[in-house]
């Protein structure tokens, strides 16, 4: 078994905040992704978090994709996916509502396997909870320190 990590306890944003100075407003040609962990069996396992904001109408963590806002921020995903690609990873997007507002409980997953300039063209997608969600991900997480 691996060493663990500590656990998480807050929010590391510094980088992000140090890279944004940096760039001094310029165009950023880079992307951040959320998670990346290694699966003994799986391989390597990229986690991007997408937040349904609740200020959004007529769009819950069930009912959003990517398609639905390809023109913003297709690069993003382009690239992510290339990244997975390179890395011979599952690509895993993760729509989630925050806590304590009208959607919490919705939880949708979709797993990546094909991109092109257009969008997502192949996907593996399930809709769960919060609980379920987290009872997954945390048996996954022990896994990958096996």
């Amino acid at each position: 078994m691996s060493k663990p990590s500590k656990p998480l306890n807050h929010d590391d944003s510094s980088g992000f905040e140090f890279v944004k100075e940096m760039l001094n407003g310029d165009a950023t040609f880079a992307i951040n992704f959320d998670r990346l962990q290694y699966h003994p069996q799986k391989g390597y396992i990229i986690f991007e978090f997408l937040l349904c904001d609740e200020k959004q109408t007529n769009v819950s963590p069930h009912t959003s994709h990517p398609s639905k806002y390809w023109h913003k921020n297709s690069q993003k995903f382009i690239n992510l996916f290339r990244v997975s690609q390179a890395l011979n990873a599952i690509l895993y997007l993760v729509n989630y509502a925050k806590t304590g507002t009208k959607h919490e409980n919705e939880i949708r997953v979709i797993e990546v396997l094909a991109v092109d300039e257009t969008g997502i063209t192949q996907e593996r997608t399930y809709e769960t909870t919060r609980q379920k969600f987290s009872a997954s991900f945390r048996k996954l997480n022990m896994e990958c320190g096996l």
